[in-house]
Formats: C-alpha cells, structure tokens, sequence
C-alpha cells in the first residue's frame, strides 16, 4: 500500500519492476542508507512507520522507490566507478548527490512539488521529498530531480521566471544553459543517461530523452539552442 493516499502506478511504466530486484539486498540497503543522506537523525525518522524502513525491499513504498532512483544515479555510467569531477555528468552526478545532501526526509507535501530544497542561515537544510517524487515520476525522473535539488543545496537557486512559452508560469526557471543551475544539471544528467546508460532499459532511456527535451523547451527563459537527439 502506497502513503499519502497514493495510487501505486504500473510498475513496469515507471521502472521500478526492473530496478526492485536490482536494490533488494541488505547490502544495497546499508550503502544507500549510510552514503545518501538517510541516516542524519531527523532524516531516518521520516522513513519509519510505513515509509518502507521496515520493508525496504517494497517497490510500492516511497523509502524503495527512492533507492531504485539512487541505484539509477549510481550505477549507470559504463565506468560507474569513476565518479571524479573531470568525468561525465553520468558519472559525477551520484558523487555531486552525495555531497550535498545530508539530510534527504520524506513528506507527503501539499501536491504542488514532487520535492524540495532548504538551505540557508534561516533554515535546517534538507532536501524533502513528497508524494509525487514516487507515485508520478519514473526511475530516472527521480535520479535526475534529486541532482536538482542537490544543485540548489550547492548555492545554485532558479533566477528567472518561465518563458511565455513555456507549459509552466511564475518564477522557477533559468536563465539560460551557461547559469550552470538546476535544471542544466537535470536535463545534462537525462541526456547522458538517454546516450550512454547502462544497467537499464531502452524504454527508460527513451523516457530520459524525452523529459530532457521537455527541460529544454520549457525551463529556461533563453531556450538553449540544441536538442536531445
């Protein structure tokens, strides 16, 4: 049963049947746990009492469907160990999560975010995660929203609103593909995975594609002149 009053969406649309099996080892769990951000006090208690701490092999619960993203972030570069910063974005981005974020909390949220970051002098940084980060992303959806949240927990906040263009309104986006921000960080993560993953499906790299473009046209106020072929 999902939390939240979520709905469990198909599995094999989404992903986590090929990755459920992949993460479903005490050892997977313990690195995971212990590297990405669960295991700071107030982090760990939000993934207990049916968050899935207590079945963490459960692919309808949000702590497993959290780590299926984590094994994408980890392990999809052909060369995955290799994570140095002279690298790829598929190779860097799982050592970019880890560094910053250290406190990673599951809530239900009010619906108008899948997550969100908080840092700053006036509050506890974190990064939260909320039922839509689980029940209406797909795998690699959700490695590549917590890269973003990691870019904002890095310093870089959005600096421009939407374009007229663009399916979204109001404040959120970037400037533009040089901003270095969020959803470069985001959409360069999906474009690799769509190129060059490895240990996935065709369909999920397809997906990648298809939701890099979709950045590309819609989350920047100067459209970056490329797109993800």
């Amino acid at each position: 049963m999902a939390v939240c009053g979520a709905t469990v969406p198909s599995k094999a649309l989404s992903g986590d049947d090929f990755y459920g099996p992949l993460i479903a080892s005490q050892a997977m769990v313990s690195f995971f746990w212990n590297t990405y951000g669960f295991k700071d006090s107030s982090a760990a208690a939000t993934w207990k009492n049916g968050w899935g701490y207590e079945d963490p092999y459960n692919t309808d619960l949000p702590l497993a469907r959290t780590f299926t993203a984590l094994y994408a972030l980890t392990y999809s570069a052909p060369d995955w160990q290799n994570d140095s910063y002279t690298s790829t974005m598929l190779n860097f981005a799982r050592r970019y999560v880890r560094e910053n974020i250290d406190d990673l909390r599951a809530r239900c949220g009010d619906g108008t975010a899948a997550a969100h970051s908080f840092y700053g002098p006036l509050y506890d940084d974190r990064v939260e995660l909320y039922k839509g980060y689980w029940y209406t992303s797909v795998v690699v959806e959700r490695a590549s929203t917590l890269l973003h949240e990691a870019r904002h927990m890095g310093g870089k906040s959005h600096n421009a609103s939407f374009p007229p263009w663009s399916v979204y309104s109001g404040s959120g986006a970037d400037t533009n593909w040089a901003y270095d921000g969020a959803w470069a960080y985001d959409t360069n993560y999906l474009w690799w995975f769509s190129s060059h993953g490895t240990n996935t499906t065709s369909g999920m790299k397809n997906i990648a594609k298809q939701l890099g473009n979709f950045m590309i046209q819609n989350c920047f106020a100067t459209r970056p002149p490329f797109v993800i072929v």
